[in-house]
């Protein structure tokens, strides 16, 4: 007897998110994607600040019409599809936004500004913005996980673009109400349009802050298109002729993207932030701070510093430094340990003007070596390990090993240190009474009937 064929997986994963309700959702994980929908809000308020959140005010000026949809810090709207590429830009312009360790990806820039934009245009309740949150960040972390984030790496894709497109399709879809086959097709187009590359780190290009916005606008251009009855490819993940996870990765696993639906819940491995630099290195940052606080160590005490770490990590990382444009400083290890090691933290504006050039920074960041370990090279996936060597001048070799950054699951943070880390972000352009609104109104957002009254604070 002939069995008959399995529907492909990303209809197995259609039908499961156009299905799903807030009361799905395990328990705390309604309050998780609050706090990550905060930070967000608070991350593109502050990448104003920022080289791509400048361009992105210009551009706006262009191409926003005062129409339709929100941009947040703006008083200005404009169209969906230009909204939801502003934001995405905007929230993802200081690197400080949430972070997806198993798929390597940030989701929060891709989902929230389509989800917001869809939201808006059909004045939809907090409840169905939250689940529609949801369901692109489940989206997003399955594909990312599921295309193998190393091979996909190693090929020159950059998955907040590629991965972060089909949640985005997802978060619209939802939205939308759109049913088991149109939200399918939503993915199918997702897969179309996905794209982002790592060229950008090798003269600090721009398109770190792009495949952000491009992921929101592609998303909500295929619920868009779904709903207007687009038909996308039955396949589009692992079609032997163009299937996404073929074109784009050596070692996908299209099995990843229905396992265990329902029951677990990739979406709780979100990570934020509490550094803006790359994830990858942000346990040798903790590391650096934790010897500091230790052992009362200054710049001035180091001689040299080693961290053994994962392969792509060295790889992102560990390249000689000099200093850059911010879209590639912000992955440097020596000088992400070295502010850590000076002022115990690292903050966005640590990246411009001229602390990159400060001597003692660049001396010690200079004296870091970022060494591929493989047994860290192997638990890469699950984890971001950093084991740190601080060799001190006066002859002592100071050591520490973090495996789970401040911000995991494992380690996470308080929801007041994300709202303080909202009003930080988001303190120069709005009114601190105006924040303190936005935060309660986003930590009650399934109450909060419709939009409206939220949106118009976003509109600073």
């Amino acid at each position: 007897m002939l069995e008959m064929p399995r529907s492909p997986q990303s209809k197995q994963l259609a039908s499961f998110l156009a299905g799903l309700q807030l009361g799905d959702l395990p328990v705390h994980a309604p309050e998780l994607l609050k706090l990550c929908l905060l930070d967000t809000i608070g991350c593109a308020f502050g990448g104003y600040d920022n080289e791509a959140g400048k361009v992105a005010e210009r551009y706006l000026k262009c191409a926003g019409d005062g129409r339709s949809c929100t941009v947040i810090g703006s008083a200005s709207g404009a169209a969906p599809e230009v909204a939801a590429l502003a934001n995405g830009v905007l929230a993802h312009a200081l690197v400080f936004d949430d972070l997806h360790r198993h798929a390597k990806l940030h989701p929060g820039v891709a989902t929230i500004p389509a989800a917001l934009a869809i939201a808006e245009l059909t004045n939809a309740s907090g409840e169905a913005l939250l689940l529609a949150i949801a369901a692109g960040y489940e989206t997003t972390a399955r594909v990312g996980v599921a295309i193998d984030m190393a091979s996909h790496r190693h090929k020159g894709w950059r998955a907040t673009g590629t991965a972060g497109s089909f949640g985005a399709a997802a978060a619209a879809a939802r939205v939308l109400n759109l049913d088991a086959e149109a939200f399918h097709h939503a993915l199918a187009v997702a897969a179309a349009q996905a794209s982002g590359n790592w060229a950008f780190q090798q003269s600090g290009g721009m398109e770190l802050y792009l495949a952000a916005g491009t992921a929101a606008r592609n998303g909500l251009v295929a619920g868009l298109l779904a709903q207007a009855g687009f038909r996308g490819a039955d396949d589009p993940l692992t079609a032997r002729d163009g299937g996404f996870f073929g074109m784009t990765s050596e070692a996908a696993d299209a099995s990843q993207i229905s396992e265990s639906l329902g029951t677990r819940f990739r979406l709780l491995d979100t990570c934020i932030k509490m550094y803006p630099t790359c994830h990858s290195s942000q346990t040798g940052i903790d590391a650096a701070i934790n010897l500091r606080a230790k052992h009362n160590i200054t710049l001035a005490d180091i001689e040299r510093i080693v961290v053994r770490t994962g392969e792509i990590t060295r790889l992102q990382c560990g390249w000689p430094y000099e200093p850059a444009m911010p879209a590639k400083l912000i992955f440097h290890m020596g000088y992400a340990m070295a502010l850590a090691i000076r002022n115990g933290l690292v903050r966005p504006a640590d990246f411009e003007g001229e602390s990159p050039y400060d001597l003692e920074l660049s001396r010690v960041a200079k004296a870091t070596e970022v060494i591929a370990d493989p047994e860290l090279t192997a638990i890469y996936g699950e984890r971001k390990p950093c084991d740190v060597t601080i060799h001190l001048r006066e002859g002592r070799a100071l050591r520490e090993r973090v495996d789970y950054c401040r911000g995991e699951p494992e380690n996470p943070p308080v929801p007041s240190t994300v709202i303080a880390k909202f009003h930080a972000n988001a303190g120069k352009r709005a009114p601190a009474k105006a924040l303190e609104e936005i935060a309660d109104r986003v930590l009650g957002l399934e109450r909060e009937r419709e939009l409206g009254p939220l949106l118009r604070l976003l509109r600073q």
